[in-house]
């Protein structure tokens, strides 16, 4: 009998049981050969595969109680593929952006409604900025990439998702007016790039352009991070040049033909 590690969850483990089980059987398997595979109960395995049929990751076949993986898994691992591919494309790009700039470059993008920073190329100012690779962005509208974001959704999307979570002030500097808001989200749609003031973190300024795929959908946003020493106003224009071709250049690579 398979023991059960007393921090883990046994019904998440026999479901990952299941699932790996189908995944390397070439053909449907009907409920008796799982059950001889796995020391799993009848009716426990029954309901995991009742769960698992529900949301879509194994499927019944048109024969009567046999079983294989559903389209659900292959949307996964796609949308897992596309981060690896924007991570493998992004970092060298990223760091010739971090050479010209001398400023920390992040890369972030969408997971399940939260914006994730996903890769960081420190810049040579000797200036550290403590974000963590794998942290989440709290709120959209206080951050540069999340303004992108916001400016890519239709209005109606828009206001639907600030009105969930509204307008906060994370520092005295975040925009907590819906007007002010639209008027910057114009800004960003006419210009082609997000610029962050404080907003999210008191001293620190960001300028984020936004990535595209082949399917020309929004992938993410990669930009330099730095203090306001070091990232002054007079400087916008000419990195916000600098920070959309490397944008371009990663959509580029990620099969975005124009």
């Amino acid at each position: 009998m398979k023991m059960h590690n007393a921090n883990h969850a046994p019904s998440v483990e026999r479901a990952l049981d299941v699932i790996g089980l189908l995944a390397g059987s070439e053909n449907p398997m009907s409920l008796a050969e799982i059950l001889a595979k796995l020391s799993i109960p009848r009716q426990s395995l029954i309901r995991i595969l009742n769960t698992l049929c529900d949301r879509g990751v194994v499927e019944r076949t048109g024969q009567r109680g046999f079983y294989r993986l559903g389209m659900k898994l292959l949307y996964f691992g796609d949308r897992l593929q596309d981060k690896i591919k924007l991570r493998s494309i992004g970092r060298p790009l990223m760091r010739d952006l971090a050479e010209k700039t001398r400023k920390t470059v992040e890369l972030s993008t969408l997971d399940r409604d939260q914006l994730i920073l996903i890769e960081q190329v420190e810049g040579s100012e000797g200036i550290r900025l403590y974000s963590r690779v794998g942290s989440a962005y709290p709120y959209f509208h206080a951050v540069a990439a999340g303004k992108i974001y916001l400016a890519d959704m239709t209005p109606e999307k828009r206001h639907k998702a600030l009105a969930a979570i509204g307008l906060p002030p994370v520092t005295e500097h975040t925009i907590t007016d819906p007007d002010v808001l639209e008027e910057e989200i114009r800004r960003i749609q006419e210009k082609g790039y997000a610029f962050e003031d404080q907003e999210l973190r008191a001293g620190v300024r960001r300028l984020v352009a936004p990535i595209y795929d082949h399917a020309n959908r929004l992938a993410g946003c990669v930009g330099v991070a730095a203090t306001i020493f070091s990232l002054e106003m007079d400087q916008q224009e000419d990195l916000a040049a600098q920070v959309i071709e490397t944008a371009k250049r990663i959509s580029h690579g990620m099969g975005r033909s124009r």
